[in-house]
């Protein structure tokens, strides 16, 4: 699959279908580590540069992926999409980036400042 090119319906299920290990699913949010099945029923695929234009997908609990995309939803379709301009594409890019390592960044903090208060 060619860089921007829409993976088809097949393709997903197929990259869906690979995330399986000894005949279970394997769920767990990469950022927060969710991995409770009561809790986490499904996980998200989120498509690291923008669905309309990403091969890469990763797993994500719903308020993961919520966050994340929140911040490609400020801008109109059109700017997002895989037809739009180069520049717009690769600016697309560099928010959703950011806004992953913003996410895991902050998540990671939270954890550390646990495991220091944690006696």
């Amino acid at each position: 699959m060619e860089e921007g090119e829409k993976m088809d319906k097949d393709k997903y299920t197929r990259s869906v279908d690979r995330m399986w290990h000894n005949s279970e699913r394997v769920r767990c949010c990469i950022i927060c580590g969710l991995d409770d099945p009561s809790v986490l029923i499904e996980t998200e695929m989120h498509h690291i540069d923008g669905r309309a234009n990403s091969k890469y997908i990763i797993d994500l609990c719903k308020n993961c992926h919520t966050r994340i995309t929140s911040e490609q939803n400020k801008f109109a379709p059109k700017d997002r999409s895989a037809k739009a301009p180069r520049n717009k594409q690769r600016g697309m890019q560099i928010i959703n980036h950011s806004k992953l390592l913003k996410v895991l960044a902050e998540h990671d903090l939270e954890l550390g400042r646990e495991m220091i208060n944690d006696e």
